[in-house]
């Protein structure tokens, strides 16, 4: 099995053509907003779409959902929709 290495830990992942800079399932889990308050990610539908909310009250997390810009261990990543369903995250592109 071909791997890749997550950008933040290095922990192996399973290759992928689309997202080879993906961040691992713990890196991601660590995702917080600008704030340093800890969010989830879910999918708005079956066919996909993008919602962040607070994990410690569920509220929306409106500027995470508008720009997609989190923080993973001090690090600017972007959360989106991943293209069969489910959430990626990745370092986000230099601006």
């Amino acid at each position: 099995m071909t791997t890749q290495q997550c950008p933040i830990c290095r922990a192996d992942l399973p290759a992928s053509e689309r997202y080879p800079d993906r961040l691992c399932a713990g890196c991601a889990a660590r995702a917080v907003d600008t704030e340093g308050r800890p969010l989830t990610f879910y999918n708005v539908a079956f066919s996909g779409g993008f919602r962040a909310v607070f994990t410690d009250d569920g509220t929306d997390a409106d500027q995470v959902s508008r720009d997609h810009i989190v923080l993973v261990d001090g690090i600017r990543c972007w959360a989106d929709e991943h293209r069969f369903g489910g959430i990626v995250v990745r370092p986000a592109p230099e601006s």
